[in-house]
């Protein structure tokens, strides 16, 4: 079964679309660490503690 050239480029069209809206906070996120010159996977993260290990009973 063959598709119509119309059918396939919107199949193709609309697969480039999902896959930019999936990628695009991604995308921006690596782009603003760039333009901030941060790099927070090089720093470990500090634990934070629950609220129910404040409470004493």
């Amino acid at each position: 079964m063959s598709l119509d050239n119309p059918l396939k480029s919107r199949i193709i069209r609309d697969a480039s679309i999902s896959i930019l809206i999936y990628a695009l906070p991604v995308i921006l996120m690596f782009a603003w660490f760039a333009y901030k010159g941060e790099k927070p996977w090089l720093k470990p993260s500090k634990t934070v503690q629950s609220s129910q290990n404040k409470l004493n009973f």
